[in-house]
């Protein structure tokens, strides 16, 4: 794949089970020389395991692999993840504060207008899985 039209992390293969490949990939955040990461909450590593189909090749548990997404579906995954609920969020407080309610109630309701929301992302959860695909390589 092209690299301007992808994005790739390298993960460690945690399982194979069926069709499917489990992931590992261990993300560090980029503050590794700030004077102010022993008090920052942003200086945290994170693991994440990816799901990915198994390709036509063979893979071992252990090994060190590739995982790539096409940029188009990392920028959906931002839409459906973070810019939407921020824009439902803003939206609703800002008519909630304009109809003249006090401002913890239209904060309140404001956040549970994200419930019915991150309830219809679960409920297509598995349609959402189809659309999110990514591939995995080898590491040459």
């Amino acid at each position: 794949m092209n690299t301007s039209v992808c994005i790739e992390q390298k993960g460690i293969i945690e399982s194979i089970e069926d069709n499917r490949v489990s992931v590992r990939i261990d993300r560090e955040s980029a503050c590794g020389h700030c004077n102010a990461q022993g008090i920052c909450n942003l200086a945290e590593s994170s693991m994440r395991i990816i799901e990915v189909g198994n390709s036509a090749q063979v893979f071992s548990v252990g090994e060190w692999v590739e995982v790539k997404m096409s940029r188009s579906l990392g920028n959906k995954a931002i839409l459906f993840g973070y810019c939407i609920p921020f824009v439902l969020l803003l939206s609703s407080l800002l008519i909630l504060s304009a109809l003249g309610l006090p401002e913890w109630i239209a904060g309140l309701v404001s956040l549970l207008v994200l419930i019915p929301y991150f309830i219809i992302l679960y409920v297509f959860r598995e349609r959402l899985r189809r659309t999110f695909v990514f591939s995995i390589h080898k590491i040459a």
